[in-house]
């Protein structure tokens, strides 16, 4: 394996960097929302970041993309309409796009630039799901869509960048902006949250972010994403009006993937969804003592994206 010739440094709390080596940039532009940089790299293959924070690699997006998606789209079971918040590399669409159920898959992404490099390097990430005929491309504002949408979707799938200041996400992490995904889910429809890093020292922004979606659905869980990229686990949620857990449970979720035929999981099991939603206490913990939530008139002030200050 060859020597980095470049290297991207990464904060991940004001003590700790992440040094990611890279042999090539493939892309780079400063769009009107954030810069955006793609790089081939020896041990992780493709890499995609955005503002300097990596956002998935080649070798495990996978992992990060199924964990988000999949155990969301089997509590609701044969999902028929879903919604993409974000999730620029169309590798969300990917993993929804499995279903046979589907019958229509929303993207709302604001940054089309970022959205037009993926297409082009990033092809094994979304693998033509932008042109598959079930989905409509959108770039336009998250919160304003969630706003004027009428027709209700199963599963929605909240998939931001961190909630960095004055980032294109500072918004859609907010009691309000919740409040607009509660009123666009079906009465047992799911929301999955890229919900920022679970890592003990950095814990301050998912467990504030988990207090929010605690404001506003009865029902919320946490759980992890272990993909090697990020150098620690990043934490995601899911949310509803109807129990979640209880629809996890293999001898439900199971026949659901049997019949439906879906194929292709590398991560995502009937037992391993199951198997990701039992809290861990720290987690618990820190979910418990956050005494604040995020709102628009006080939504997230992080520092950096490691969400250090929460």
């Amino acid at each position: 394996m060859e020597e980095a010739s470049i290297w991207l440094r990464e904060v991940i709390t004001p003590w700790d960097t992440y040094l990611h080596g890279a042999s090539e940039v493939l892309h780079w532009a400063k769009t009107e929302y954030q810069e955006v940089c793609i790089v081939q790299t020896e041990a992780f293959g493709k890499k995609l970041f955005l503002d300097g924070i990596v956002q998935s690699s080649e070798a495990d997006e996978f992992i990060y993309h199924e964990a988000l998606v999949q155990p969301a789209a089997l509590a609701v079971g044969n999902p028929q309409r879903a919604l993409v918040l974000g999730g620029g590399e169309g590798a969300v669409l990917r993993e929804l796009l499995r279903w046979p159920s589907l019958t229509e898959a929303v993207m709302v992404d604001l940054d089309a630039e970022v959205v037009a490099a993926c297409r082009i390097h990033l092809e094994a990430w979304h693998r033509g799901s932008f042109d598959d005929e079930r989905t409509t491309l959108l770039h336009t504002d998250a919160v304003q869509y969630l706003h004027d949408t009428v027709t209700p979707f199963d599963l929605i799938v909240s998939d931001m960048t961190d909630p960095v200041e004055d980032g294109p996400s500072t918004f859609c992490f907010t009691k309000e902006y919740f409040e607009t995904v509660n009123v666009a889910l079906t009465d047992e429809g799911v929301v999955a949250v890229q919900a920022g890093p679970l890592s003990p020292v950095e814990i301050a922004l998912h467990a504030k972010v988990l207090r929010t979606l605690q404001a506003v659905f009865p029902y919320v869980v946490s759980y992890p994403c272990n993909a090697a990229v990020y150098g620690r686990p990043l934490g995601f949620a899911m949310a509803s009006r109807t129990p979640i857990v209880e629809r996890l449970i293999p001898t439900r979720t199971q026949p659901i993937m049997d019949a439906s035929g879906i194929a292709g999981l590398r991560y995502i099991t009937a037992h391993v969804a199951h198997g990701l939603v039992p809290t861990p206490p720290f987690v618990l913990d820190a979910i418990a003592a956050a005494t604040t939530i995020y709102t628009d008139a006080v939504p997230p002030q992080t520092a950096h994206a490691a969400g250090w200050e929460a």
